[in-house]
């Protein structure tokens, strides 16, 4: 039962507002009249409980929607300064590091190794290798880059993958260099085929009797500013059709990379393995060089042993590594330098 007071002048006014609101079924509980007027106070019992509609009515928005509208705001753990100190550390160009600014500024992510992912996702080329081609790879690049190493990291990855690999060099020039290929093959139980000139290269992939999954070649030294060498290199490539992959290493002056990187996107390459990356502390080369228009990052090396393998480049994992800064070196006090 739901109770109302209601107060008029006169008793027929009062009650005609008891009717307008109650309806006629009102019950008069108490009259109280006085000289301001006539008071009283009406009952109405509750009505039953209608019948449920018989189409469900549609809400003007859902759950999902309202998050969508009204997002929760995500907390940051980074401010522009540390988005600045990671750009200064590692002496990136002005334009591609005002580019990288912008692009962090429009992404919403709690930590700055996050941060730093979405941006590069937009900035850089990423195109890690797979542990089966089906045209050879070469490694190729300047010397002294790693790229018999490298060779032997993609081998011991694809025999974890159970991949049939064939090797092969052309770095017959160079004192000592089939030598080391041959010290790893050994080691994984394989054996290296040599090649001193493309017609033999040719003649070394037709003779194998049943193809490898994964046919790797190792070259020798190129350098990207002799004409002369690049001519030699490219008649290799030609001669089997190989998908010829860049090793350069880090801490390259980034202008330098980038433009090396040109040199070889321009003889065939798409893809670069980034090495030496544990003996270098400024990455800008790096992300110059996996600039659009230039190679995609494939892999990275972070240690000069074979068992430690190239690590899949994406976003997300070279940015930690650019966020990564080395701690500053505490200087000694007077006290300390005497002990």
């Amino acid at each position: 039962m739901r109770l109302k007071t209601f107060h008029a002048k006169t008793m027929q006014d009062v009650m005609a507002e008891v009717r307008n609101s109650l309806g006629p079924d009102a019950i008069i509980v108490q009259i109280d009249e006085g000289g301001s007027g006539v008071r009283v106070t009406a009952a109405v019992e509750g009505s039953p409980t209608p019948e449920p509609p018989k189409v469900a009515p549609q809400p003007s928005q859902t759950p999902v929607d309202f998050e969508a509208s009204h997002p929760i705001p995500i907390a940051k753990e980074y401010d522009s300064a540390d988005v600045s100190s990671v750009l200064n550390h590692h002496g990136l160009p002005f334009e591609t590091a005002e580019q990288i600014k912008q692009a962090i500024t429009s992404v919403e992510a709690a930590s700055l190794s996050d941060a730093y992912g979405a941006a590069l996702d937009n900035i850089m080329r990423f195109n890690p290798l797979t542990d089966k081609a089906s045209r050879p790879i070469m490694l190729v690049g300047p010397p002294g880059v790693g790229k018999t190493i490298s060779t032997a990291k993609l081998t011991a990855d694809a025999l974890l993958h159970e991949r049939s690999v064939h090797l092969v060099t052309t770095d017959t020039v160079k004192a000592g260099g089939v030598q080391q290929l041959d010290h790893f093959a050994e080691l994984m139980k394989q054996t290296v085929s040599t090649a001193e000139t493309p017609d033999e290269l040719a003649a070394v992939l037709r003779a194998r009797m049943a193809p490898a999954d994964v046919t790797l070649i190792d070259t020798s030294g190129t350098n990207p500013f002799d004409m002369n060498e690049l001519k030699s290199l490219l008649q290799f490539i030609q001669a089997v059709d190989a998908e010829p992959v860049l090793v350069m290493p880090a801490g390259l002056d980034p202008l330098d990379a980038q433009e090396i990187a040109g040199v070889f996107a321009r003889m065939g390459c798409q893809r670069f393995i980034a090495t030496r990356l544990d003996a270098a502390r400024r990455y800008a080369g790096l992300v110059m060089a996996a600039r659009p228009g230039y190679l995609s990052l494939a892999a990275i090396s972070r240690s000069p042993f074979v068992a430690d393998g190239l690590e899949p480049a994406t976003a997300g994992s070279f940015a930690r590594l650019l966020t990564a800064l080395p701690a500053k070196s505490r200087p000694q006090s007077n006290q300390e330098q005497t002990v």
